[in-house]
């Protein structure tokens, strides 16, 4: 018992010691702002978040306006970090406007064009002369406040360059006012979850309107969101709309094969690649992950025949090349493994000595070089490869 007690008690003494070396900080995410606002007579407040190195050089940031800024704010700083990690987006500002419950319904629905007001003169304004922005500007909004972005793309369309609608209410009364409007050149993209009713009437009327006529300069997306339900589709709509928008920032990557090919092959990742550079500043040339991405399509699909299609197009020897000095040796070695499944020996021996020379030691580079040139009945040059897998295996 005495021993129990003991070992209880040097328990405790070391929790203690590890909690008393532990210590806190405050997570602050962005800084609140109170703008007093002339126009809605009352302080308006709103949320604002720059991106990581923001102070330390003199480049310019899109913005991303949040309506419900109390609900989606943190929600879009997240994907803002995780978009910067993987290079899916350019860096942005993440503006959240709070709208309080229940004077939300008021500001987006009958107020809406007052609050359309405080939008344009007071608040852009405070956002664009207190930080460093591009001029390029997203508004997101769920529910009423989808149905409030959708009256600033029709009734105020200069002030944003991308809108995102989420289960947007409501809407089937307001979808016809797009035939009178003249061409615009922005994006919209727009959402619904099964079962959301009066919300699906709106959006399936906004999606058919779409869908039949042709509005020049309109690029649209409509997102049937089947695993969400009302509440959640903000969430999901804020991470595919941005993706949508920001679509040529990172590098072009071709993960299926079919799909690829029913969007234009190589021509399309020229085009890409092309608007890519146009778009971002990026290198008009195809980067060495969207080549290789383009063969590998092909290859996991099995089909020789567009391997060889891109293969060639691409440069094959360049290819090669490129990705053993690029550290992509083992795409070279996928390539070679390839190639001696439909019999091309000859060229998969080519690359297996590219990697041998740059890995001399490497005992499954000796034993499928001794492999293929068995294949091609070169048995003096087999046998030399095997002699050095032999000899290596001996010295360890």
């Amino acid at each position: 018992m005495l021993k129990s007690l003991t070992l209880a008690a040097i328990g405790l003494l070391s929790i203690s010691r590890v909690q008393a070396q532990v210590s806190t900080t405050e997570n602050i995410v962005g800084t609140n702002h109170f703008i007093d606002s002339k126009i809605l007579d009352e302080e308006r407040q709103i949320q604002i978040y720059l991106p990581e190195g923001y102070g330390e050089e003199e480049k310019r940031y899109p913005v991303i306006f949040i309506l419900d800024g109390q609900r989606f704010f943190l929600h879009t700083v997240g994907l803002a970090a995780t978009f910067k990690q993987y290079q899916l987006t350019p860096e942005f500002i993440v503006v959240g406007i709070t709208n309080s419950y229940p004077q939300r319904f008021n500001h987006f629905a009958d107020g809406k064009q007052q609050f359309a007001e405080f939008i344009e003169k007071e608040m852009i304004p405070y956002v664009e002369s207190s930080y460093r922005t591009s001029g390029e500007r997203l508004l997101f909004g769920w529910e009423y406040a989808g149905s409030f972005a959708f009256h600033m793309l029709t009734n105020h369309p200069s002030l944003f360059d991308g809108y995102m609608l989420a289960s947007p209410f409501p809407l089937l009364d307001k979808v016809d006012v797009l035939d009178k409007l003249p061409a615009l050149n922005k994006s919209l993209y727009f959402s619904v979850s099964p079962n959301e009713f009066e919300v699906n009437r709106g959006v399936d009327k906004l999606d058919s309107l779409l869908s039949e006529k042709d509005f020049p300069g309109l690029d649209w997306t409509c997102f049937r969101l089947e695993n969400e339900e009302h509440r959640s589709t903000g969430y999901s709509t804020l991470y595919h709309g941005l993706r949508k928008y920001f679509r040529y920032y990172p590098e072009l990557q071709v993960d299926d094969l079919q799909a690829f090919v029913e969007a234009g092959g190589m021509a399309y990742a020229h085009s890409y690649t092309k608007e890519r550079a146009s778009r971002y500043g990026f290198s008009p040339d195809m980067s060495l992950w969207s080549r290789f991405t383009i063969v590998r399509s092909a290859l996991r699909a099995r089909d020789y025949t567009r391997f060889r299609e891109f293969y060639e197009a691409l440069g094959s020897a360049m290819l090669i090349s490129d990705l053993i000095e690029g550290g992509r040796s083992y795409g070279a070695f996928s390539i070679a493994d390839f190639l001696t499944e439909n019999g091309e020996h000859k060229q998969a021996i080519d690359i297996y000595l590219a990697l041998l020379n740059q890995s001399p030691d490497s005992a499954d580079l000796l034993s499928t070089l001794a492999g293929a040139y068995q294949a091609l009945g070169n048995q003096g040059e087999a046998k030399k490869y095997l002699q050095k897998l032999k000899k290596l295996q001996q010295q360890k």
